[in-house]
């Protein structure tokens, strides 16, 4: 599937203060974009010229290797069921390549980079008889669910919507208030001229009042997550392009164009979007093993799939098949398993840095990926604005690869411990080799050649045995990325379904050691977007890291600046402190490599390529 405003007063009056304080946002940030950088045009342009070619027909198929884990936004963390989800629900606003804010359900405007007031359009309406889309229905969703301490519904994201006090150290909500029927303010503590490119407003999605008020009181996380209208879509009404028809788990998920799309009844759009959508239906089918993805592609049974690196070159000679290219914000690691079901050395910095001696990451690069990628070392792509090569170490490039640098160091990072070398081998007290576990998906044979090429290096390098373990993507999130305390257990703290507590207390069902099954988000847009992954009580720490240096600490100290150098030096430092502490195995930024079938239109080469999926057509 294609990566899927009323304001009070006059549209001139309205449209003139939105603009503004955009225009100001954009000041202080300073920033370009990384579009620039992606390279020239694709075969479908999104400009407005095509759109007398544009008409609406046909069904839309696109390949997927997994299926969604749910349609219940509030309690989900992965693309497939955000993608699922987010062709029948538009989200506030897009944001274009070139780093431009694109009202959907509405705008923004500030004055000074800390108190935003959101501004939703008039003709917003849920479906399933909860009437039209107000500012109540966003205050009380943050108030009580995202701001819920404890977070009782599970929602991964809510570390967003609060601020560490710098004084002291507890958690504090950020405060929203109803200033209308359709606008609400969002007060900072702190001047964050970046807050609406992250993913705190960035395609933030709603749900009805009427809805969620029935499991606030009682924090009824259960019936919240079982919900009959969240799990089907039904009160979606005219807010996506699409409406919900069927789900088959593991097999397809359909959905309708939407006839009531709120978008066609402004005029504040480009013409383009006048008839949107232009596909009858989309259907994503769900193909786990590749060669049947990729026959489906070649044939012409689906529209859109992923190709793996290694295939790029047989599909650019298909005459039916266009092979686009494009940068993507998503790390290939290696996740280190740091709590109490996982190998406990991965805790020291000292083992992470040793074990970032042992894998050729070049290898990775050019003969897995056939350089569709780039060695990464830190937690942001190399082209980003906010990478500076200064506060970065290489490792496992060049002289700093191989056995004797990454045995010397593990060997003097573990003195002391129950582990040491016999000979080229790791060996605990007992004088077995140590054992540990990589998972990587199933249906990714990309992945599955990584792994074995990861358990080859650790194993020539590091003397450790590496045993690859196969397993789906939905089994992988169930079992081993959420975490939870023993039954009969009150930690002292939870994070949601990934993050359940202390690293000693809350574990996944299943142990494991090592996974490659995700692939991190960078946030190149708003790098700080990715604070949570650095916190012991980050929403999406499943893997139980608890960092030596304060980094969280850096990234809000540079979403509060305003001086572009500053932001860009403070953002170095993060990830440098990053870089560092290897919190994972950075191995490399692979490029989205995207067959299309040849008439389908609207897509281009460039970073955030599907923003405007909603006017894809068949040509």
């Amino acid at each position: 599937m294609p990566p899927g405003n009323d304001r009070r007063g006059t549209p001139e009056t309205a449209d003139r203060r939105g603009r503004r304080g955009r225009r100001d946002v954009l000041k202080l940030l300073g920033a370009t974009g990384v579009a620039g950088l992606a390279g020239c045009s694709g075969n479908g342009s999104s400009s407005d010229a095509q759109n007398g070619q544009r008409s609406i027909e046909g069904s839309y198929v696109s390949a997927s290797s997994v299926d969604a884990q749910s349609l219940n936004w509030l309690t989900i963390a992965d693309a497939t069921s955000g993608s699922f989800v987010t062709a029948t629900l538009d989200g506030i606003w897009a944001i274009k390549p070139n780093r431009e804010i694109f009202p959907l359900w509405g705008d923004y405007s500030t004055d000074d980079g800390r108190v935003y007031e959101i501004e939703l359009r008039d003709n917003l309406q849920w479906g399933a008889g909860y009437g039209r889309m107000t500012a109540e229905d966003w205050v009380y969703m943050i108030e009580n669910v995202f701001q819920a301490q404890p977070n009782w519904s599970g929602y991964p994201n809510a570390n967003d919507w609060f601020r560490t006090n710098p004084e002291s150290g507890e958690r504090e909500p950020i405060p929203v208030e109803q200033t209308g029927e359709l606008t609400f303010e969002i007060r900072l503590f702190e001047v964050d001229p970046s807050l609406p490119f992250k993913p705190i407003l960035w395609r933030q999605q709603c749900i009805p009042k009427g809805i969620l008020e029935k499991y606030v009181e009682s924090q009824d996380s259960e019936g919240l997550q079982q919900d009959e209208e969240l799990n089907t879509l039904a009160y979606t009404g005219n807010l996506g392009p699409y409406t919900y028809d069927t789900w088959e788990r593991s097999a397809r998920y359909t959905v309708s164009r939407n006839d009531d799309y709120y978008l066609r009844d402004v005029d504040d759009v480009p013409e383009r979007f006048g008839e949107a959508p232009y596909f009858e239906q989309q259907t994503t089918r769900v193909i786990s093993e590749e060669s049947t993805r990729l026959g489906a592609l070649e044939s012409g049974e689906v529209h859109s799939a992923g190709i793996p690196p290694d295939k790029a070159n047989r599909f650019e000679n298909l005459p039916n098949v266009t092979v686009n290219v494009t940068p993507q914000p998503y790390l290939r690691l290696i996740v280190y398993n740091m709590r109490a079901n996982g190998w406990e050395p991965f805790r020291s910095k000292a083992v992470r840095r040793a074990l970032a001696f042992a894998v050729n990451k070049e290898t990775v690069v050019q003969n897995v990926l056939r350089g569709y990628a780039d060695v990464a070392q830190t937690m942001q792509p190399k082209w980003s604005e906010w990478y500076d090569d200064s506060e970065v170490t290489e490792f496992g490039v060049g002289d700093r690869y191989g056995p004797e640098t990454a045995r010397s160091r593990l060997e003097s990072a573990l003195s002391g411990t129950e582990y040491a070398y016999d000979g080229e081998r790791l060996v605990d007290d007992d004088g077995e080799q140590v054992t540990l576990s990589i998972y990587y998906d199933s249906g990714q044979p990309t992945e599955s050649t990584i792994a074995e090429f990861i358990a080859q290096e650790f194993g020539e390098n590091a003397g450790i045995d590496v045993q690859p373990e196969a397993v789906s993507s939905s089994t992988f999130q169930s079992n081993y990325v959420q975490t939870s305390a023993p039954e009969g257990t009150d930690p002292e703290w939870t994070a949601g379904v990934f993050n359940g507590g202390p690293r000693d207390v809350a574990t996944s069902a299943e142990s494991w050691d090592m996974s490659i099954n995700l692939q991190f988000n960078t946030y190149p847009f708003t790098p700080a977007s990715s604070k949570g992954f650095f916190e012991e009580r980050g929403g999406i720490n499943f893997y139980g890291y608890y960092p030596e240096a304060n980094i969280s600490e850096l990234y809000e100290r540079a979403s509060a600046t305003t001086d572009e150098e500053r932001r860009r030096e403070l953002f170095g430092e993060a990830f440098g402190l990053i870089n560092e502490e290897q919190p994972f195995g950075f191995l490399a930024m692979p490029s989205s490599v995207t067959g299309y079938a040849e008439d389908v239109r609207g897509y281009d080469e460039e970073f955030n390529t599907g923003w405007d999926s909603q006017t894809w057509y068949f040509a």
